[in-house]
């Protein structure tokens, strides 16, 4: 019985192994199938640059040629490729400086973190690394600190220090030395409004406003005055935050003496207030007011004079003030003059007489509230007068077209008084919108 089963199963032995055969090229198809062998680019791989104290050795830096990265190849199941990033960081290519040749070029190798993928399998262009060997050079520089973001409302970035000492010293290939123009430690200070400690990464900008790009910088070493290396360029920034006093009177001081029978009857600046940021012992020192150090003289003068002053000037001369950002440092001054014995009188526009004011037009008069008239009394006796003793007209005849347009103001004076000088009044015409709406709809 044994006998006769064993024969049976070793009948048409001939079948039976062309039926595996065909077993397994059908398992065959259906893997490639469904989990084909594809090949798969990935661009722009960084090289890795080790080992380069070899060449610093000698004196020399090194300075890679091209971009810096490489293109990889790899041929494998669809399966293990879809698991890899497409950006390539799956992958590490070196160029090791050890091996450099005569012919100053470094061969590449790259390994993958799938240990599924061999080296065999990938395939990378360039394969070697061409590079130049520079002399290596030192340069001091001043580092400056510069701030972006918005701090809390009512505060200003008020002084900022770097703690490693703002000289540092810069190592690095002679081409790139040269066309370094500053280096630059950038903090955010969006949301302070007190003092801080940030940590900065150092930037470099050449002499066309660009900064480095990551392989020169790579190229670069840091140190404080000391010798230390700054470790990947990060320092720290001290940043005092000051706080903002706004509507600040301007004083102006004159110096001399107005021609004889003139006096300075008053001084206008414009802006007539400013706002300065600085510390707590700073504004309070201040006090109220903002007095210039510029003295504007008014020696022998006989008529009003306006002058321009930069007030940074006095700034200057007080320790842990400044003024906010984005505000004009420069003023207008305007010093009035005038006979001894004239008195300045308070016209407001509602009082104006306008004569032939035109219909339909939009009319915008400068100065809008009032204006001001000297008047000089010819005898010495002569009681003072208000502005309720003169009676003031302007013709708008000419206003009757659009434009802008300077109107002589026609002053009535009781008896034994003078105008001390003409007045205008400076009115803008427009046509009335509603003029406009009107013809559009006829």
């Amino acid at each position: 019985m044994r006998r006769k089963v064993m024969e049976k199963l070793a009948g048409n032995l001939f079948l039976k192994v062309i039926a595996l055969i065909v077993a397994f090229l059908i398992w065959l198809l259906v893997t490639n199938t469904n989990n084909p062998v594809k090949t798969q680019l990935f661009t722009n791989v960084p090289i890795n640059v080790v080992n380069q104290d070899s060449i610093a050795d000698i004196g020399k830096v090194v300075e890679m040629e091209g971009s810096g990265t490489v293109t990889l190849k790899v041929k494998e199941k669809r399966s293990i490729l879809e698991r890899l990033s497409r950006t390539g960081t799956d992958f590490y290519v070196e160029a090791d400086m050890e091996n450099i040749n005569q012919m100053n070029t470094v061969p590449l190798t790259v390994t993958c973190n799938n240990p599924l993928i061999t080296w065999d399998e990938i395939e990378i262009s360039p394969s070697s690394m061409k590079v130049t060997l520079e002399n290596k050079v030192e340069q001091a520089f001043v580092v400056s600190v510069s701030t972006s973001g918005t701090v809390i409302n009512g505060y200003e970035v008020g002084s900022t220090e770097i703690l490693q000492e703002k000289n540092i010293y810069v190592a690095g290939p002679e081409s790139v030395m040269k066309i370094i123009n500053q280096v630059v430690a950038p903090v955010n200070v969006t949301g302070m409004n007190s003092d801080m400690t940030l940590a900065s990464t150092l930037k470099v900008i050449d002499k066309n406003g660009s900064e480095l790009s990551d392989s020169q910088m790579s190229n670069l070493e840091f140190k404080d005055n000391n010798g230390a290396v700054i470790t990947d360029g990060v320092v720290q920034v001290r940043v005092d935050m000051w706080r903002v006093k706004t509507d600040i009177p301007i004083e102006v001081k004159t110096a001399g003496t107005p021609k004889f029978g003139y006096q300075v009857v008053g001084i206008k600046t414009v802006p007539v207030s400013i706002s300065l940021a600085g510390t707590e012992e700073a504004l309070e020192k201040l006090g109220d007011k903002f007095t210039l150090v510029n003295e504007i003289s008014v020696a022998g003068a006989s008529q009003s004079m306006t002058q321009e002053i930069d007030i940074t000037e006095t700034l200057e001369t007080m320790e842990g003030l400044k003024l906010i950002s984005d505000a004009d440092p420069n003023i207008t001054v305007e010093v009035q003059i005038e006979k001894s014995g004239d008195t300045i009188l308070s016209i407001p526009l509602a009082s104006i007489d306008l004569v032939n004011k035109p219909v339909n037009m939009n009319l915008v008069c400068t100065p809008a509230d009032k204006i001001s008239i000297a008047v000089h009394a010819l005898d010495s006796e002569a009681k003072p007068l208000t502005a309720e003793d003169v009676k003031v007209s302007v013709d708008l005849l000419e206003c009757q077209k659009e434009g802008n347009y300077e109107l002589p103001i026609q002053v009535e004076l009781p008896d034994g008084y003078e105008l001390a000088y003409e007045v205008t009044l400076i009115v803008n015409s427009q046509r009335s919108q509603n003029v406009e709406t009107e013809t559009e709809v006829e």
